[in-house]
């Protein structure tokens, strides 16, 4: 195993890193569908979360899809797990974004590398919904003399937020704290300490899948962040480089969950296959034209999956143009389809037996249902792909 203190770190040291982990994360799951705070030590003592930081600041340097690799890998063992490094990698990968002026995260980068920290967007809010489909932001943030600034508010599905070392939480200011004739309140973005005086996590996460994000509720109550603590990379105003790369991160490497989920639904599927048959005649499963029949359409709907993320991750892996983005999210609702399908013909290839809780398929179809709602969603995807091919504007979801 990869110390995160022995410098660079390669995909594949990550990566054999990570798979000696798998039968220890996957044991626990599957024993009790909960976050357990053995995995997370244990991805930090492999590098998992310093992998995508960037090298100048220590870190491994991952690209998309290096990063995709890797939470493909992690997501067969635990999706929720891999859930929430995912959101630490497509934020970190934001957060210390080379076209972003100024280098104000350059310290945070440089604890993130040496620490292995986790970090999350907390922008989700009870009383506003979701801001990918417009949400204003009710949290608030007030500067004081000194030029630091105060956080209240209520925060909603913080992915990670037990396991977090810092949260990046979106606020209405009413000003961007130089100008205090601005007309319209502007939301802003700001680096919190997971255990700043003030946050608090309100354990609502209660589902049926994903059970292990731990994506619960988080309150700020008079949170104070110093005058430099706004992340430059979630400007109003961002370039749209980093829009585009955050757009294409968030997309594929959700996509890459997906799979991964689908790929594990595959192996208990094809392990059940090889034993006996269940009619009293000699041979195994694996004979019967029933399950030959869902093995091969499980494996033509991974077949598609692989096929089509392997190509989407190949063409955003530098700064993606808009059309690339688009493909992305359209990738990331397409994948999720055909995981999807996978899943189900392996659970009508186990039959009866995929419905009982000691089978790791209903925690497959489960974690992949939840899944469904990681947004940008359906409708959202649509509305960018059609007016695309329409030709109606250049830019489309997270563009």
């Amino acid at each position: 195993m990869v110390s995160p203190l022995t410098g660079a770190r390669t995909e594949r040291q990550v990566l054999a890193a990570l798979q000696e982990l798998v039968p220890a994360i996957s044991a626990r799951v599957a024993g009790e569908d909960r976050p357990h705070a053995e995995t997370f030590a244990d991805l930090r003592a492999a590098g998992l979360p310093s992998f995508v930081i960037p090298a100048a600041y220590g870190g491994g340097g991952a690209t998309l899809p290096q990063a995709g690799r890797v939470i493909r890998t992690l997501a067969a063992a635990d999706a929720s797990a891999a859930l929430v490094l995912t959101m630490h990698y497509i934020h970190g990968t934001r957060l210390l974004s080379p076209h972003v002026p100024g280098r104000g995260a350059a310290e945070l980068g440089r604890t993130l590398a040496a620490t292995d920290g986790l970090v999350n967007f907390a922008s989700s809010e009870r009383l506003s919904g979701a801001p990918s489909r417009g949400g204003a932001v009710q949290t608030r943030a007030s500067r004081g003399d000194d030029g630091s600034w105060l956080l209240s508010g209520h925060k909603r599905y913080v992915t990670g937020s037990i396991v977090l070392d810092h949260l990046l939480v979106s606020a209405t200011v009413d000003n961007d704290g130089d100008d205090d004739t601005a007309a319209e309140p502007v939301a802003r973005t700001f680096v919190v300490p997971a255990d700043a005086d003030g946050v608090r996590i309100e354990p609502t996460w209660d589902t049926f899948g994903m059970r292990g994000s731990a994506s619960h509720d988080v309150i700020l109550d008079g949170v104070t962040v110093p005058a430099d603590a706004v992340a430059e990379a979630y400007d109003p105003e961002a370039a749209p480089e980093i829009t585009r790369t955050f757009g294409a991160w968030w997309a594929l490497l959700l996509a890459s969950i997906h799979l991964g989920i689908a790929e594990a639904a595959r192996e208990v599927a094809l392990a059940f296959a090889t034993g006996p048959r269940g009619d009293g005649r000699p041979g195994s499963r694996a004979e019967q034209p029933r399950t030959q029949e869902h093995a091969a359409r499980i494996e033509l709907a991974l077949l598609q999956a692989r096929l089509l993320l392997e190509d989407a991750l190949h063409r955003c892996e530098g700064v993606p143009e808009p059309a690339d983005v688009v493909q992305a999210t359209a990738t990331k609702l397409l994948v999720h389809q055909h995981a999807s399908d996978a899943v189900d013909h392996a659970c009508r290839l186990v039959g009866g037996a995929s419905v009982w809780n000691t089978s790791p398929l209903g925690r497959h179809f489960r974690d992949l249902r939840v899944a469904l709602f990681n947004p940008p969603n359906e409708d959202v995807v649509i509305d960018a792909v059609g007016r695309a091919a329409l030709g109606l504007n250049e830019k489309g979801t997270w563009t």
